[in-house]
């Protein structure tokens, strides 16, 4: 009982505090929007900085304080404690167990024995012969052999212990390689597993072993791949610019062709028609000279840049400039595919493919 006037005290307490801090804030709004008021006896309140927002201030203050009083007046009271409904019955059978006579209580859980009922035969009554076993099959258990105390036990063979096998070591990761090329083939190899983070770090080192213009450039047209495939077009380009500058120092023209095919196609996909056209009409000029008594992969990488200069004249509207471009990269994809048509039928069969697209759209 004390203790619930306590409460009852503090709740009451409470909200007379929250009704005089709202009747505080409800006088400093009457002065901050009435200054002057009550016949001029409350004097005008400047307040600075916020004198622009004084509608504001005094506002904010009467919500303020009418909240506080709302709060205060609207508290709910809190919630006695339940009563127990179970407590009058578990009384009722304290009092009840207390009264009755443990000796009248049946054993809980009691459970007749199999034995009981049975009656022990007498002392002298005579053993019951022990039947006589039946032909089963079933061969009789050898008979246990008991030793006599303080008699040796017989010595029981052990058993062979075989030793464990080694562990066989697992093999360590193979060093990063030396040579050039082989750390090319490397960065391949993990560019087509999509392992980015291997490749990354097989094209630093690619980086690292190159030492003449070839491989510099070999370098450099490396990472504008790395990085055209992870979508960093202008990584792409800067690498790709770089690899053509150390390529025209060699006196190689397949590579300063492959430089100039790498600078064309990053020129086609921003849409610079112009310089996508001036890259590609000077990688042909060089796969035409390469092609005159080379190998068929040189006649196959000329007929591929015919087909990168047509996209890009038929982008600018020269139709039929593509057109002528296109039937001559026909032409040698038809002698390539004659030669050898399982390894070049397939180039011959989309170019083909793509020359009648063209044609239609020409004749539409």
């Amino acid at each position: 009982m004390t203790l619930t006037k306590m409460g009852l005290g503090d709740r009451m307490l409470g909200r007379i505090i929250g009704l005089v801090l709202a009747l505080a804030l409800w006088a400093v709004a009457y002065v901050i929007l009435n200054p002057g008021g009550l016949d001029g006896q409350i004097p005008a309140v400047a307040l600075g900085a916020f004198e622009g927002a004084r509608l504001g201030v005094g506002v904010a203050a009467g919500l303020l304080g009418t909240a506080i009083a709302a709060a205060a007046l609207l508290r709910a009271p809190e919630r006695p404690k339940a009563r127990d409904p179970l407590a009058p019955l578990i009384d009722i059978a304290q009092s009840q167990d207390a009264e009755r006579d443990p000796s009248d209580e049946p054993t809980p859980f009691a459970t007749p024995s199999p034995t009981a009922g049975l009656q022990a035969p007498p002392l002298d009554a005579e053993p019951a012969p022990f039947p006589l076993a039946l032909d089963t099959g079933v061969q009789p258990a050898p008979p246990i052999a008991v030793h006599a105390e303080g008699a040796p036990e017989p010595a029981v063979a052990a058993a062979p212990v075989e030793p464990e096998p080694e562990p066989t070591p697992e093999p360590s990761e193979a060093p990063p390689p030396d040579d050039f090329d082989a750390a090319r083939a490397a960065l391949r190899r993990h560019a087509q597993d999509e392992a980015w983070g291997p490749a990354a770090l097989a094209l630093r080192r690619v980086g690292a072993l190159a030492q003449d213009d070839r491989e510099h450039a070999l370098a450099a047209q490396d990472a504008g791949d790395f990085a055209r495939a992870q979508g960093k077009t202008d990584d792409a380009i800067e690498a790709y610019d770089l690899a053509l500058a150390h390529a025209r120092l060699t006196d190689q023209p397949e590579l300063i062709a492959d430089a100039l095919i790498n600078v064309g196609d990053m020129a086609y996909e921003e849409h610079r028609l112009d310089a996508a056209v001036t890259s590609y009409e000077a990688a042909v000029a060089l796969r035409r000279d390469v092609a005159q008594g080379g190998t068929a992969e040189a006649r196959r990488a000329l007929s591929i840049a015919l087909e990168r200069l047509a996209d890009a004249r038929e982008d600018r509207g020269h139709r039929s400039r593509a057109l002528d471009l296109y039937r001559e990269s026909e032409a040698l994809a038809a002698e390539l595919a004659l030669a050898d048509a399982g390894r070049y039928g397939a180039d011959l069969a989309s170019t083909r493919q793509r020359l009648e697209e063209l044609e239609a759209r020409i004749q539409a």
